[in-house]
């Protein structure tokens, strides 16, 4: 189960630096001189500004003191966007020898100098233009020390490798965080640490979408770089579909306890032998073994269907579908993670957040994803929606944390290939008999995806409330007026972003910046709020660099340990937030919860009977600080 704690925050933003010198920026005009055209730039929202140039001669110089100096790169372009750094820096310090940099195979952080006497010096870093015409160069930050240190330099790839972009890499001396950065020049796969107090460490490194590698032993030394063995990460089991057709990501099943749902999966000449439901909170494991009929006419080729049937008792969640199968030339197991939604009851008024063009591209944009899925739990949604999305590899594995189903299309920014991930750019998913949510990812001038829409909701003429999570706003008026949409939320194009869109009933809510998001609720199956304390279209404010506005504080390790819990949620918004959930993890038995108005939703218990996972709804005022505790019931 994963937390809002305090630290998890500041080390998703990199604040947490013991033991070594602060880094300039580049930017500081007060301490870096410029000499040429260089610009500051932020590509896509990335974790820190740089200085970039493209001009041949175009120099920054440092005057420091120390023994030794170190430059740490701007990142390069992510893949499907732009042009990497393709010029050359060449660094000298005091008119001493020069080093030769080429930033589109360098690691970030590089040591331009060391054994430097005593006392002032002056470095000079200047880029040149290439033979062949390649320029461009981003510079982040510089960084100095007087006593002896190392560096720490390893290569990083894995699976899905076309995505992988960055990843965080944290180094700890026993439990002290010594460096806690972001790495990896993905053209390369070279990453680096410099300015390291010699000694023994443990490093981690994180992807959101990968599973965190742990390494122990790393032993830096005084005025040398410590090379490792390259680190190779493989995707979580969490985020990976294996087989399946549908249900699957953007096309979940969602249902109530006892009905059934179809499972489509490359089953080829097995034998399917069992179809299984299960989820994972922290280490608690809730599963439960399908009873299941195939639907032999709808096979094909490699393709098998299945009709599931949900026990009447089936305990509410999001689960991943298994389908083990056995026998043939596909021995084996299908897998599709977070796929069905099992519900006790449709949700009479709807309660959805919704964002758009947040630029996760890469680590540090998917923790910003992240900080806001766990504000969407803890909101209590009932769905999530995101517009106009980039990499499909950091999404999946930053969403995974969300407790409710979510859809997401992808616009002028993706990275191709998201379809293996999230399917088909027009799908229709249902949440009961009177809500059904379209996603739309194409403009809507393509005529063939206009058409296949019109046919999924002409499926549910029915349907009280018809959703549209769209790449953008101006879908036609007959359209909308046709199917009767209630609600289309974008992320990109013109117009004011919360307004009836002219000539229909259909509200538009849009995306207003790329640091926010919204909670959208129904009533009497209309929206009634959609905006940040009542105005006319202002989104919930939140910055990239922010600590969450909503966020929970345990007394005790929520873990399975302990028994009793008093959780603090903070709440710094100034609207009110009903009905919000909290989710424990406590050992297996009966509970009650103590607060203003906190009633438990449910107490679900773990296979074996190990654990207990109790969720309790809870109010949240404005501006709010409520304390709910869980105890045993006596």
């Amino acid at each position: 189960m994963k937390t809002l704690l305090t630290l998890c925050f500041l080390q998703a933003v990199g604040m947490i630096q013991a033991a070594t010198n602060p880094w300039i920026p580049a930017t500081n005009e007060e301490t870096i001189r410029q000499e040429g055209v260089w610009m500051e730039s932020s590509f896509r929202y990335a974790i820190a500004e740089s200085m970039a140039t493209q001009e041949d001669g175009a120099a920054l110089e440092f005057e420091f003191s120390g023994t030794a100096v170190a430059v740490r790169l701007g990142a390069n372009d992510v893949p499907a966007y732009g042009a990497p750094n393709l010029g050359t820096l060449v660094a000298t310090v005091d008119d001493g020898e020069a080093v030769t940099i080429h930033p589109n195979v360098a690691p970030r952080e590089i040591v331009l100098a060391r054994g430097l006497k005593p006392g002032a010096h002056m470095l000079r870093i200047e880029h040149r233009i290439g033979a062949k015409g390649l320029a461009g160069c981003r510079i982040e930050s510089f960084t100095t020390w007087k006593d002896p240190r190392g560096s720490l330099e390893f290569e990083m790839n894995g699976e899905e490798n076309a995505f992988l972009v960055d990843a965080r890499a944290i180094l700890r001396q026993e439990t002290d965080i010594v460096r806690n950065s972001i790495v990896r020049n993905w053209l390369t796969g070279r990453c680096s640490l410099v300015g390291l107090p010699p000694g023994k460490y443990s490093l981690e490194v994180r992807a959101a979408g990968w599973k965190e590698t742990r390494l122990q032993d790393v032993v830096i030394e005084a005025d040398k770089t410590t090379r490792i063995d390259p680190v190779f990460l493989t995707r979580d089991p969490d985020v990976v579909i294996s087989r399946f057709r549908f249900p699957a990501l953007n096309r979940q099943a969602i249902r109530k306890q006892g009905e059934s749902f179809r499972a489509r999966f490359l089953g080829y000449d097995t034998e399917i032998s069992e179809v299984e439901l299960s989820r994972k909170v922290g280490p608690a494991v809730i599963s439960r073994k399908l009873k299941f009929t195939e639907d032999k006419a709808a096979a094909h080729y490699y393709d098998r269907e299945v009709i599931a049937q949900l026990p009447d008792n089936m305990p509410p969640g999001i689960y991943d579908l298994t389908i083990r199968i056995k026998g043939g030339k596909r021995t084996g197991f299908c897998r599709s993670p977070r796929s069905v939604h099992v519900v006790r009851e449709w949700p009479r008024d709807p309660v959805l957040v919704t964002f758009g063009h947040l630029d996760t591209s890469a680590q540090y944009q998917a923790e910003y994803l992240e900080r806001i899925a766990d504000m969407a739990n803890l909101v209590g949604a009932d769905l999530v929606l995101q517009s106009t999305s980039v990499n499909p590899a950091y999404i999946t594995g930053a969403l995974a944390r969300l407790d409710m189903p979510y859809l997401t299309n992808f616009g002028n920014h993706q990275f191709y290939g998201h379809e293996k991930w999230f399917g088909d750019p027009v799908e229709c998913v249902d949440f009961g008999p009177d809500i059904a949510i379209l996603n739309y990812g194409h403009p809507w001038f393509d005529r063939d995806s206009i058409a296949k829409a019109d046919q999924l909701f002409s499926s549910r003429a029915e349907t009280e409330i018809k959703i549209i999570n769209a790449f953008e706003a101006n879908a036609p008026q007959a359209f909308l007026n046709r199917h009767r949409v209630r609600l289309i939320h974008d992320a990109h194009g013109l117009g004011q972003k919360v307004m009836t869109l002219k000539g229909t009933d259909t509200l538009r809510v849009g995306k207003t910046n790329s640091v926010s998001f919204r909670v959208v609720r129904f009533r009497q199956n209309r929206v009634v709020s959609a905006t940040y304390q009542g105005h006319e279209t202002k989104p919930i404010p939140f910055a990239r660099d922010a600590e969450p506005p909503l966020k929970i504080v345990h007394s005790a390790p929520n873990d399975g340990t302990s028994r009793r819990i008093s959780t603090r949620i903070h709440n710094a918004l100034l609207d009110p937030y009903p009905k919000g959930r909290v989710t424990w993890l406590l050992p297996h038995g009966e509970y009650r919860v103590d607060g203003d108005g906190a009633q438990i939703e449910s107490n679900i218990a773990s296979d074996k009977s190990r654990f207990s996972v109790v969720t309790a709804r809870v109010d949240i005022p404005a501006g709010s600080e409520t304390i709910v505790t869980v105890v045993p019931e006596d």
